[in-house]
């Protein structure tokens, strides 16, 4: 039923509970992963340019970012002893919502599995959260998995 399971992680402690739940799936279907990592914090070019920053000043830290993301969602993938799952990271930059349904389509992912933890800032009941924007727009079915975490 599934084959390619898309699960965006901000690298939090909610997104490991959904990718542990997209593990499951994967096993179940016999399905592949991809892991995608969005950060907002890169510009690009049109954006630099605009800034008048230069790449080369941005790229050791946007090196250092990718190599220490990339690293972690690996650990997570270890974590739930998913080695024997297909397991691809991607990063990219952007807005998470934006890139995430974008990054779906484009992939082919045939589910989304992610986290939420709620409304839990003025932003959100003004211009809505993250997953509201994915369920929406999501050409595939999404999984959200209710988190809110013990402060």
């Amino acid at each position: 039923m599934f084959t390619h399971i898309l699960c965006p992680t901000d690298l939090k402690e909610r997104a490991l509970i959904a990718l542990k739940k997209a593990v499951q799936i994967a096993h179940q279907f016999n399905a592949r992963i991809t892991m995608l990592n969005v950060h907002d914090e890169f510009l690009n070019k049109e954006e630099r340019e605009m800034l008048r920053v230069s790449f080369d000043s941005l790229k050791a830290e946007y090196d250092k970012v990718a190599v220490e993301s990339r690293e972690q969602m690996r650990a997570a993938i270890r974590q739930l002893n998913a080695e024997d799952i297909q397991v691809v990271y991607k990063l990219s930059e952007g807005k998470p919502a934006k890139k995430i349904v974008k990054v779906a389509e484009k992939l082919g992912a045939d589910l989304i599995v992610m986290a939420t933890d709620g409304r839990d800032s003025i932003k959100d009941f003004v211009t809505g959260t993250i997953t509201e924007h994915v369920i929406n727009h999501a050409s595939c079915p999404v999984l959200v998995i209710p988190c809110k975490l013990k402060s």
